[in-house]
């Protein structure tokens, strides 16, 4: 089996800004709708607009955040299961996604009030720890770093095996004359 290059399992800036900030996004939009929906006593008319707000942008982000989930699952996932790295903790993040894809859906779709009310607090629940798991995610998935590759190291070289005979350019020159 081929073993992937340590840097393929990190995710590129790109990535992992995009995912940072639509993840604060849908937690800022969760908690702004959850305030306005259950904190406010008598809503106005600011109340009731910021929450139709809110509830729009955490439905967009929502969609973002799946296209985000399917590119991590193609590249960061599928490195980090066979290179054998944070497998339980990748396990838990991933399943909080899923259990927050499903609860989704099932507020739009649920059918019942006792149903949607069910789905709707452990929707909210799971939400509210995903920073928490994130943070657990990127703490652990850091622990299982390779260390920093030496300098004699080669990047082919197999669990930190020294390549002892390192090329340069003027001995492939010289080979070829």
């Amino acid at each position: 089996m081929r073993h992937p290059r340590p840097d393929s399992i990190r995710l590129k800036h790109l990535q992992r800004y995009s995912l940072y900030a639509v993840v604060a996004l849908l937690f800022f939009s969760g908690v702004a709708w959850t305030y306005w929906n259950y904190l406010t006593v008598s809503p106005s008319d600011f109340e009731t607009s910021a929450k139709t707000w809110a509830m729009k942008i955490h439905g967009a982000a929502a969609m973002a955040i799946l296209v985000l989930i399917g590119m991590l699952l193609n590249g960061h996932v599928r490195f980090a299961w066979r290179a054998a790295r944070n497998r339980a903790n990748g396990s838990v993040f991933l399943s909080a996604f899923g259990i927050l894809t499903i609860t989704g859906y099932g507020l739009y779709y649920a059918g019942g009030e006792n149903l949607r009310a069910w789905t709707s607090w452990l929707h909210l629940a799971v939400g509210l720890a995903l920073p928490i798991l994130l943070l657990i995610h990127i703490f652990l998935g850091r622990r299982t770093r390779p260390a920093v590759q030496s300098s004699t190291t080669s990047r082919f070289a197999f669990r930190g095996v020294e390549d002892r005979h390192l090329k340069s350019h003027y001995s492939e020159s010289q080979r070829g004359s």
